[in-house]
């Protein structure tokens, strides 16, 4: 009974020194963790020596004050760095989106200015200017089909019920403003054509190239590439390529 007793009596070192050993054994935890871990080991350890008179109360109680504190500083340590990460993530979520909004502006503009000119361009503040103070064509039906006749728009332009003419409307007005409502709720930020072409980031402009590449059967075609210079995280966000003639992004769109 007595054997009994004594072993009982190394009960709490002992599962401590376990508890350690298994939160050692945890796979992809931090050094802050595994620090915590090796100081509930030597808790245990300085335990059962003070049970086995190796060392005095005095001296136990030290042990234990300084691992308490080690331990409970790693913990602390090993928590706000869990919480930085969670703010990172949010924050890259954030940063993100409003870069991508931003690429998507860019490919519009860009889009527009080879429909007007037969090209991209690469300087990012011609293709400011373009927005703000060029115009493009569009053609529009003029008249009204009457739904009782049922014709469809081809046959009542023959018949001449509606025709077609082409007005020059302002860039900024045809792909930015003038959109559908449900476009305009979708997006992250204002249109603001200055802010268009600098990083939300970094606040740097983004990089941009246009050019020509040659794809099968020699035919050439125009492309261009719009970077993020200084991203939150790589790879970096960016829109359409100078070796593919594309105008995608590197994103899940």
């Amino acid at each position: 009974m007595e054997s009994v007793k004594s072993l009982f009596k190394y009960l709490f070192p002992f599962v401590e020194v376990v508890l350690g050993v298994f939160l050692l054994t945890i796979d992809g935890q931090s050094q802050m963790f595994m620090i915590a871990g090796a100081a509930i080991i030597a808790s245990g350890l300085f335990t059962g020596l003070f049970i086995a008179n190796v060392i005095s109360k005095g001296i136990n109680y030290a042990l234990q004050f300084v691992i308490l504190i080690i331990a409970a500083f790693f913990a602390y340590q090993n928590f706000n760095s869990v919480d930085e990460d969670l703010r990172f993530a949010r924050k890259k979520k954030k940063v993100e989106a409003l870069t991508v909004q931003h690429l998507k502006d860019i490919r519009t503009a860009e889009v527009a200015f080879r429909e007007t000119y037969g090209r991209y361009i690469g300087d990012l503040d011609s293709l400011v200017d373009f927005v703000k103070n060029d115009s493009i064509v569009e053609i529009r039906a003029i008249g009204d089909n009457p739904d009782s006749l049922g014709l469809s728009t081809a046959e009542a332009i023959e018949l001449g019920i509606i025709t077609r003419d082409t007005f020059k409307v302002a860039v900024i007005e045809a792909k930015f403003f003038n959109i559908p409502e449900a476009a305009i709720k979708k997006r992250k930020y204002v249109f603001n054509p200055d802010e268009m072409i600098y990083a939300p980031f970094s606040g740097k402009k983004f990089l941009g190239e246009a050019g020509e590449i040659e794809v099968s059967g020699g035919i050439k075609r125009n492309v261009f590439e719009v970077k993020d210079p200084e991203p939150i995280a790589e790879p970096a966000l960016q829109i359409g390529s100078m070796i593919e003639a594309h105008t995608n992004g590197n994103w899940k769109e």
